[in-house]
């Protein structure tokens, strides 16, 4: 199990404990904060401890070998493993970001009593239910942000490919419609790239670039 750590009152993963649980490492999770840092709000998704508050943390961890020469430490709340769910495309990351809720930021404690028979709760059923919506509503949250993986990308640019070459049979017109279409998926879903096209967005994206053209011609 992972060291339970509480900053506050909120259960925190280090960067290095997230991406043991992500299957990656922690410059991955660095990466992903400054290449997003606007999207995470100090507080909020994360707390960044350095000077005494750091070094403190240290003598709190003797024995953990990732922070011997760190001179700032992010700790990230339930909300920060989430947003980094979201940027490290694909299943796995969403898998392991549902079971750091169940299993560690869910604060759930071992049973303690049993009422009418029911199975025993650490927690009232209230407070349980509360948590699970909380649970969807990240998951719905998560859903909307993750953006193509691999093999979608490829789907779409396979599917651009097949449009450019039904509207033009003459191959020098080709590199301009390439250019127009994906312009206009950019702008479509406001994106600066196709591969940030999200994943729900990818059969309206297909359903684009096959109609694309249409209305000009």
């Amino acid at each position: 199990m992972k060291q339970l750590i509480v900053h506050g009152d909120k259960r925190v993963l280090t960067s290095a404990q997230i991406a043991e649980s992500f299957r990656t490492n922690a410059k991955a999770i660095n990466k992903n904060f400054s290449r997003n840092i606007k999207q995470f709000i100090e507080g909020e998704h994360y707390f960044q401890l350095s000077g005494e508050a750091l070094k403190k943390f240290k003598a709190e961890h003797p024995n953990d070998a990732s922070l011997k020469f760190a001179s700032s430490l992010n700790l990230w709340t339930e909300k920060g493993a989430w947003l980094h769910a979201s940027f490290l495309k694909g299943e796995r990351a969403k898998e392991a970001f549902n079971a750091l809720v169940e299993g560690y930021y869910k604060m759930l404690e071992a049973p303690q009593t049993t009422i009418q028979g029911q199975a025993p709760l650490g927690i009232s059923l209230e407070n349980y239910q509360q948590l699970e919506s909380r649970v969807e509503k990240l998951e719905e949250m998560l859903k909307q942000q993750v953006t193509l993986h691999s093999g979608e990308q490829v789907r779409l640019r396979n599917a651009v490919g097949e449009r450019v070459h039904t509207l033009a049979k003459d191959k020098g017109a080709r590199p301009a419609l390439f250019r127009a279409i994906y312009s206009a998926i950019k702008e479509r879903y406001s994106v600066g790239s196709y591969r940030d096209v999200k994943q729900h967005e990818l059969q309206d994206a297909l359903r684009f670039v096959a109609n694309w053209g249409v209305e000009a011609s």
